[in-house]
């Protein structure tokens, strides 16, 4: 609390003024005058120091007048003690004693001003404007302080920054608290530079800012958002308004305005853009059609997909009632529907639907739900009814139930599934042509097709150089070729683009024992504008697995066939051809064993000998009929003359006349050669009257004797070459009569007398592991001619 209690508002009219001198006469003629001059004027009076302090103390005066000699303290003490406590109230030192020296003390003291006493009464009027220009001159003061304390107090107060720079901006006039904390910079760092606030500014912005600078200077006012604070990440951001200041002549003297921090409003500007661009994602979702409608189901708004499925405006639909709506065509029924949804929405609950809508292009199957949009007490305030075009989903399912039905159908034969397969993907794909085929060497056989025109029929062949299908077997992958023209240039040498106009194509191979097989394929002479979708390359793999796990099932059924049926005939053969001699050999042992006549052993041994072959060739036959695996390329002349060495061929001669390479098992193929040779040689001969199945490996045959093959034989000549797609072996013997060619193949079918009848039943069964036919015709020399087909032929390029 202030030692002198009262201080007089600034706000009122009246000056109160205490007027001290040791002269009361002199004192009361000085009030009366002051009062007359000027009506605002009260004054009081006190006769010395002390009593002048007393009265202070305990009143409010709005300015002191005080005589310099008064008994004891002077006027300057006085104005001492007050300065103590009351630097701002006027004082003005009345005396009658002037001086420089007494003038100096006073304002050395802080007198408010000096006035010396004259004779007469005009200086009174003199003292009664001083007295009211100094009360003024203070209480104006005073109310600026307010004022700049309220002022201050308003700034402290606000987290906007409020600032003033001179006009070069090189001055920091003023700047608020509140920027510390915005700006993460001191105050003192800015008084000490006033350009430093820009090191607070993020790097991308200061350009910006620096021109907002310049702009104010020049006397535009700015309007600016950049971010600030370096020590966040420059994560806070701040909008600036600013004025420039203008002196009488028009020059910017300073620059002033206020930085808000907006960050707040920024995050939630962009939570509400984020949240906005959510919803239009949602909304305007290309893959589903949206609609909001109010509770009684009036259409509010509708997105962009719903609106391409009718030929309508979006004006015209909106404000309609949904059932009213193009979407839901002519069907009544249907639209009852669509109310009866609306309702049950309406009334809280969630509608899943399904339903057939009018469409581009014909009818849509669509797929979705009716959902309630509540407030805070739970009323439905709209709805919002969301779904999506299932068209393609439900086609797909039906394609994969007919699918599943054509494959699953036991009734159906094999071609006549693949053939309905074909039939399918073709629709599905809206191609012309839909092919199995079979891919040998440089064979390719369409095996099952399904076609619009007849120019492809089944069992065509073609060479596999001119499809693109020799693509697919020899990447094994699937080839899509929407435009073989664009997307394979390098193919249109093919014969299947250059002369049959195979323009687009999607195939896939076809695997069985882990090899390709051939292609399952589809193809057109039209180029496709769209490229054949995931659905469509799928549809194509999943038809094509099939068939390849189908042919693999049938191969193996075809192999346990075989094998049942060998077994059947090794069980005949064992039951039947081993049991007649192994009677003869234990009969004849036996009555030898009696009689004691050696010569009873004669037709045991004839019979052991037999039994022997017919061992060896059963052994030979058990191993022939397996599937081959394991195939390469082979020198035909080489295993030929491997063969022949392998053969008792006495004077026979051997001329080969093949330089092939094919594809086969080795092995195999050398057994094969040795019962063809050993045939020719045995049967071929001028000596024997009659040809027969009958050949055996090397080895499980003793050679003939002189006696038994005839001492009037000719030398047969056999001879090795090749056909268009295999080999023949022929000689020059009395050849095969045209009732028994069919015959020769079977298992035990002989005219020889020690014949097994099983030579040219292993051929049969190798030749049929390979995937070859075999069979037997007149040579040009009259002899016999077999033929073997359907070798995979290797060019020297594919055999290294």
């Amino acid at each position: 609390m202030n030692e002198f209690a009262g201080v007089s508002s600034p706000s009122t009219d009246r000056i109160r003024v205490l007027h001290v001198d040791d002269a009361p006469d002199l004192s009361e003629l000085v009030a009366a005058f002051l009062e007359r001059t000027d009506d605002r004027l009260t004054v009081e009076t006190a006769t010395n120091v002390g009593e002048a302090l007393d009265r202070l103390a305990e009143e409010a005066f709005d300015c002191v007048v005080s005589d310099y000699e008064m008994p004891e303290r002077t006027g300057i003490d006085l104005l001492e003690t007050i300065r103590t406590t009351r630097p701002d109230l006027p004082f003005i030192l009345y005396t009658g004693r002037g001086s420089e020296e007494v003038a100096s003390e006073a304002i050395t003291a802080g007198a408010t001003d000096y006035l010396q006493k004259e004779r007469g009464t005009d200086h009174y009027a003199v003292l009664a404007n001083r007295i009211v220009n100094v009360v003024e001159r203070e209480r104006a003061r005073a109310s600026i302080d307010e004022i700049q304390h309220l002022f201050s107090e308003l700034v402290d107060r606000t987290d906007d920054v409020l600032w003033l720079f001179s006009g070069d901006w090189r001055e920091a006039v003023f700047v608020t608290t509140s920027y510390e904390d915005v700006y993460g910079q001191s105050r003192a760092a800015l008084r000490e530079d006033p350009s430093a606030f820009l090191d607070a500014v993020h790097p991308e912005d200061r350009a910006r800012v620096e021109r907002a600078m310049r702009g104010l200077s020049n006397g535009r006012p700015v309007d600016i958002e950049y971010r600030v604070n370096e020590a966040e990440g420059y994560e806070r951001y701040v909008w600036v308004k600013g004025e420039p200041i203008t002196d009488a002549d028009g020059r910017v003297t300073h620059v002033g305005g206020s930085t808000r921090d907006i960050t707040r409003r920024r995050t939630r500007e962009a939570e509400l853009a984020r949240a906005e661009r959510q919803y239009e994602a949602v909304f305007e979702d290309p893959n589903v059609l949206v609609g909001l409608l109010t509770p009684d189901g009036t259409v509010l708004d509708v997105n962009r997909t719903a609106m391409e499925y009718v030929d309508a405006d979006r004006e015209a639909v909106l404000g309609a009632p949904f059932r009213e709506t193009p979407w839901w065509g002519d069907d009544d029924s249907l639209r009852d529907d669509v109310q009866r949804w609306v309702d049950r929405a309406a009334s809280g609950e969630y509608v899943p639907f399904e339903a057939e809508i009018v469409g581009s292009g014909g009818n849509r199957i669509v797929s979705g739900v009716f959902r309630p949009v509540t407030d805070d007490d739970g009323e439905v305030t709209e709805i919002i009814v969301s779904d999506r075009d299932i068209t393609d989903r439900r086609t797909r399912e039906r394609v994969l139930r007919e699918m599943y039905e054509i494959t699953a159908d036991p009734a159906l034969p094999f071609e006549e599934r693949i053939r309905k397969l074909l039939a399918l993907g073709r629709a599905q794909l809206g191609v012309r042509y839909g092919t199995l085929s079979r891919i040998r060497g440089e064979e390719y056989r369409f095996e099952v097709v399904d076609a619009a025109d007849d120019s492809i029929r089944e069992g065509d062949v073609v060479p596999v150089s001119a499809t693109n299908c020799e693509i697919a077997a020899a990447t094994e992958e699937t080839l899509v070729l929407e435009d073989v023209a664009r997307d394979a240039p390098e193919e249109t040498d093919r014969a299947g683009f250059a002369e049959w106009g195979i323009s687009c194509y999607l195939g896939t191979p076809v695997f069985v024992d882990d090899g390709v097989y051939g292609t399952f394929c589809f193809y057109d002479t039209e180029a496709r504008s769209e490229p054949f979708s995931e659905w469509e390359v799928t549809l194509v793999d999943l038809m094509s697995r099939w068939v390849s796990s189908e042919l693999q099932r049938r191969r193996a059924s075809e192999r346990l066939q075989r094998q049942n049926e060998r077994l059947g005939r090794f069980t005949s053969i064992v039951s039947h051809d081993l049991r007649n001699p192994l009677s003869v050999a234990m009969g004849s042992v036996e009555l030898a064993a009696q009689t004691e006549d050696l010569s009873h052993l004669a037709p045991a041994r004839r019979a052991l000998r037999r039994m022997n072959g017919l061992i060896d060739d059963l052994l030979v036959l058990a191993r022939s009929g397996d599937t081959i695996d394991d195939l390469s390329a082979v020198e035909l002349d080489s295993v030929v003359e491997r063969s022949w060495a392998n053969v008792p061929t006495a004077d026979a001669t051997l001329r080969v006349e093949t330089e092939r390479r094919i594809r086969a098992d080795e092995a195999r193929l050398r057994q094969l050669f040795e019962n063809l040779l050993r045939n020719a040689v045995e049967h071929g001969s001028t000596g024997h009257r009659t040809r027969s199945g009958d050949a055996v490996e090397h080895g499980s045959r003793g050679e003939q004797t002189e006696a038994e093959s005839g001492s009037d034989d000719r030398p047969v000549t056999v001879s090795v070459g090749d056909l268009t797609d295999g080999f023949y072996v022929a000689d020059d013997g009395p050849g095969i009569p045209p009732e028994n060619r069919e015959r020769v193949f079977e298992n035990g079918y002989s005219t020889d007398r020690d014949g097994t009848g099983y030579g040219l039943a292993i051929v049969g069964e190798i030749a049929d592991a390979h995937g070859w036919a075999v069979r037997v015709t007149e040579s040009d020399s009259g002899g016999a001619r077999f033929e073997v087909t359907g070798v995979d032929i290797v060019d020297v390029v594919d055999a290294e």
